[in-house]
């Protein structure tokens, strides 16, 4: 009887210094966590000296208002941050496909985009910017749109920003005039840092971003466009030198679509996902 007390005393004090030294470990582990999510790294300098290359994968879905499929595409191109600071796109394709379940083929090759380099700072909404690419459609155009909205709300106010709190970024918020289509106005922006995360093998701080209810208006020879959009999503920025890492953007929009000479024309809406992913 004797032993057998010994033994569950040992047993018990064995539990007792598990349990203190697991409190401690998670006590030593809580505490980075706890130091990340008290402020962004100031003063952090985003590093240009390397490289850095991505996949966008941009999915367009068209439906009438009740949401009955019409067509789907998908383009994707290999964007490179180059160490010089300008961009590179290189292999973009567009998919079309008529069936909703269907995977998307690999696309027929955008020839006119293949190493089309540029300079972010530059004007993209200038109505010179393609000027070396001519006939490119909007679709296109829209990757190197895209790309420039993920790095604005990447590090917009990066060293003011504090957890949860809703930050309204007034001065990228107004209606920005389309080169031969019209206008599309980012009404009001929000940016949340709303925590961190891990991929791949970088700490990264969320950055929340969403933008309700801008208009858009866009007239061609062919048709007449008048609509609305919403617009939501998550970009992963590296704690360690501030590159994004992953982004993804979800985008709702409603437009009465008039084609010249046929009618009244139709109501549409197109459900766009873009995601941008580090081709590792």
């Amino acid at each position: 009887m004797k032993k057998m007390r010994t033994i569950i005393l040992i047993i018990s004090l064995l539990a007792v210094e598990l349990i203190i030294t697991s409190a401690s470990v998670y006590g030593q582990e809580s505490e980075p966590c706890e130091t990340y999510l008290k402020s962004l790294p100031a003063n952090l300098k985003h590093d240009n000296y390397i490289s850095q290359n991505y996949v966008m994968t941009t999915d367009y879905v068209d439906s009438d208002l009740f949401g009955n499929f019409r067509g789907k595409k998908r383009i994707t191109g290999e964007c490179s941050l180059m160490a010089n600071g300008l961009v590179k796109w290189n292999n973009v394709r567009i998919a079309h496909s008529q069936s909703q379940a269907e995977n998307f083929t690999e696309g027929e090759k955008q020839d006119i985009m293949e190493g089309f380099t540029y300079n972010p700072a530059s004007n993209i909404l200038s109505d010179t910017f393609f000027n070396s690419i001519p006939h490119i459609d909007v679709y296109l155009k829209n990757l190197v749109w895209d790309l420039t909205a993920f790095e604005v709300f990447a590090w917009y106010n990066w060293d003011s920003l504090a957890l949860n709190e809703e930050t309204p970024a007034n001065d990228v918020s107004f209606e920005l005039d389309i080169p031969e289509l019209g206008t599309f106005e980012n009404k009001d922006i929000r940016i949340t840092w709303i925590g961190i995360t891990k991929i791949n093998d970088e700490i990264c701080a969320i950055i929340d971003y969403k933008a309700m209810n801008n208009s858009l208006q866009f007239n061609t020879s062919d048709m007449n466009i008048k609509g609305r959009s919403h617009y939501w999503g998550n970009i992963y920025v590296s704690l360690a030198d501030r590159q994004i890492e992953y982004a993804v953007l979800h985008e709702d929009v409603v437009m009465h679509v008039e084609v010249i000479g046929q009618g009244n024309g139709n109501y549409v809406n197109t459900v766009r996902e873009i995601t941008l992913e580090k081709n590792l």
